[in-house]
């Protein structure tokens, strides 16, 4: 019995400590951009070097987040934006996150969901206020 639980017990063991979830702890960097309006050029991918940015936007990140929500109580962490509106949030893990900003005065909002799918490195994410992606 002893032969067949031990090796049972670590396969389970192993399994429980390999599943990581959404949020920090690893080596990811999301380089975040707050943009006002709609910020994609015609081809919906680009983002337009002539748009305004959102200076001093706070910049709400949900782990594990899909889908907006408006209740910045629910998210996990935030950052005051620069005042080129850009912020980083290092030591993320993979997993899906979703972004929220909201400018200094509450007016302009936005949101942008955004998948790690690799453990290392620095993404470029874009929010464009008006828009929840």
């Amino acid at each position: 019995m002893t032969r067949i639980f031990l090796p049972c017990l670590c396969i389970v063991l192993l399994a429980v400590t390999s599943c990581t979830k959404p949020g920090t702890g690893g080596k990811a960097t999301l380089s975040v951009h707050v943009f006002m309006d709609d910020c994609a050029v015609p081809d919906g991918v680009t983002v337009s070097p002539n748009h305004t940015v959102v200076p001093e936007a706070t910049v709400y990140i949900e782990y594990g987040g899909i889908v907006v929500n408006t209740d910045v109580a629910t998210y996990d962490d935030f950052q005051i934006a620069d005042s080129g509106g850009k912020v980083i949030f290092d030591g993320l893990r993979r997993g899906d996150y979703y972004l929220y900003a909201v400018s200094e005065d509450g007016v302009e909002t936005g949101g942008t969901h955004f998948e790690i799918n690799n453990r290392i490195g620095e993404r470029e994410v874009v929010i464009c206020t008006g828009a929840f992606e």
